[in-house]
């Protein structure tokens, strides 16, 4: 029997169908700023032309006439930026208008759409930044770091909310055999930059269990003369009441028959709480965020893929290679978390994975968890174990019945209304939970609870709520019986 994978593997486009020129399949031809856009600049003979495809229609690219040295497409619209030695210059294709236009004094030896709005220009001393709305011209915002001098600038990176700044180039060795990766990472809080070696990077935010707010988490890839490395850190102060993220730093392998491969490009899932990496020999490798741990690797591609993008849709990784080709990687959320779970052995990941992404495929572990908490009369962690579950496996009548059964200790809530009060916390009750919630907080006459879950849509409404509420409190019902649509009961309740 096959193993089964945990990433989904997908080539959407080869360039070449729709006749793009092999020729032009380099760092400096194609650009691709998101998912959305492919921008190739084709030159043939004296004539050239800047061709963009959309993704979602790759039969119809859009060619126009147009000498650049380069072009970027927007992340999300059809407008394009266009370079031309120190001329700049923005234009709303759709509708054939520019849009703006600067001359800079130096020369632009890289630059990337950072947001829908705003595109950072990297030249030979400076990083700046040059928003589109208005007469807004580019500013600086640092100067580059003396470890970056006579790097080739590969990439630019920004966290959500541009607090973090990166600058990414790489520099050949020709004495030790190898690329070199150097970065600089700026806060803008501070002012300060701190260099760093490296390779491949990304911000992404992740939700720490237990924390309230997502950490700023910044990983970075690197391979040196001792091996390779992967850092995984939070960059700033923890959000008010967020522990701190713990620092995690793990081996990356290369296989021998690759001495010379290395990180070019990393995404983070912010979805799934995973960095995916590509390798120049064309591997890719998947992380877990919190833990470090390395939960496949693979080689994708026999040619580099030399440009990527997160891939919305899947939540994975994009990228084109040498051969024009489009190729995309996701987890294989049928299979992902059985792959942790029997291939890597790895339970409490595959529990952690599971419980984060809510997928299937660590019901029995759940089962297993819950009941030995049960029989230990963990009734909390118990009761956090069944709210967690994925696809509400253990939400169920018979699991309410058994926290009903539990005596209570004293000084302690009961089992029942610990499992409920932890419900309460994370989602919306079920139907059966909120009926047997309701029962013993009626009989106390605490209505006016009722009354506050149901409009923090806690409770799912239904006509046997509103018909055990009714006999204690018909207004209350009323609203139940609206939140269920159940006409003919309101009727009955509004006419008597």
């Amino acid at each position: 029997m096959a193993q089964q994978m945990p990433i989904r593997f997908q080539e959407h486009l080869q360039l070449t169908n729709i006749g793009i020129n092999s020729a032009n399949f380099g760092f400096s031809t194609i650009t691709m700023e998101s998912d959305k856009y492919i921008c190739i600049r084709e030159k043939t003979g004296e004539q050239s032309q800047v061709v963009i495809v959309d993704m979602a229609d790759v039969s119809n690219p859009i060619r126009r006439p147009i000498s650049a040295d380069s072009a970027i497409m927007n992340p999300s619209s059809k407008v394009i930026a266009l370079k031309a030695g120190k001329q700049l210059q923005i234009f709303n294709l759709e509708m054939k208008s520019k849009i703006k236009a600067h001359t800079l004094v130096e020369d632009v030896q890289f630059w990337k759409w950072i947001s829908v709005n705003t595109i950072a220009l990297v030249t030979e001393n400076a990083v700046f930044h040059w928003p589109m709305e208005g007469d807004a011209v580019p500013q600086k915002v640092f100067d580059r770091h003396s470890s970056l001098k006579g790097c080739q600038v590969i990439n630019y990176r920004t966290d959500e909310a541009m607090k973090w700044l990166l600058l990414v180039g790489i520099s050949a060795q020709q004495q030790q055999q190898r690329v070199v990766g150097a970065m600089q990472l700026y806060s803008v809080d501070r002012n300060v930059s701190q260099p760093i070696e490296g390779h491949a990077a990304a911000f992404v935010p992740f939700k720490v269990e237990g924390n309230k707010s997502e950490s700023n988490i910044f990983a970075f890839a690197v391979r040196n003369q001792t091996g390779g490395k992967l850092h995984i850190i939070e960059v700033g102060s923890p959000a008010e009441g967020n522990s701190t993220f713990a620092k995690k730093t793990v081996d990356v392998f290369f296989p021998p028959e690759a001495p010379n491969d290395f990180p070019v490009a990393m995404q983070g899932s912010k979805e799934h709480g995973l960095l995916y990496m590509i390798t120049k020999y064309g591997y890719i490798h998947l992380y877990d965020i919190e833990s470090g741990t390395c939960i496949y690797m693979n080689r994708i591609s026999g040619d580099t893929i030399f440009v990527t993008a997160l891939h919305e849709a899947s939540n994975g990784i994009i990228g084109v290679n040498r051969k024009g080709q489009v190729l995309s990687v996701s987890i294989d959320e049928e299979n992902i978390v059985p792959y942790i779970t029997n291939q890597l052995k790895n339970p409490e990941l595959a529990l952690k994975v599971a419980v984060r992404c809510n997928l299937s495929g660590a019901d029995e572990l759940f089962v297993r968890r819950f009941n030995m908490l049960f029989s230990q009369r963990q009734y909390s962690d118990a009761a956090k174990v069944a709210a967690s579950a994925p696809k509400g496996i253990l939400r169920t009548p018979q699991t309410i019945q058994r926290f009903q059964q539990c005596p209570s200790q004293a000084g302690q809530a009961s089992p029942l209304l610990q499992y409920f009060s932890i419900l309460l916390e994370t989602s919306q009750l079920n139907k059966a939970e909120s009926l047997e919630l309701a029962r013993p907080v009626l009989q106390q006459g605490r209505n006016q609870l009722l009354e506050k879950w149901l409009v923090e849509g806690k409770l799912e409404c239904s006509e046997e709520l509103g018909d055990l509420i009714k006999a204690h409190d018909t207004t209350l019902a009323l609203s139940v019986y609206l939140r269920a649509n159940i006409p003919n009961k309101v009727c009955h309740i509004v006419c008597n």
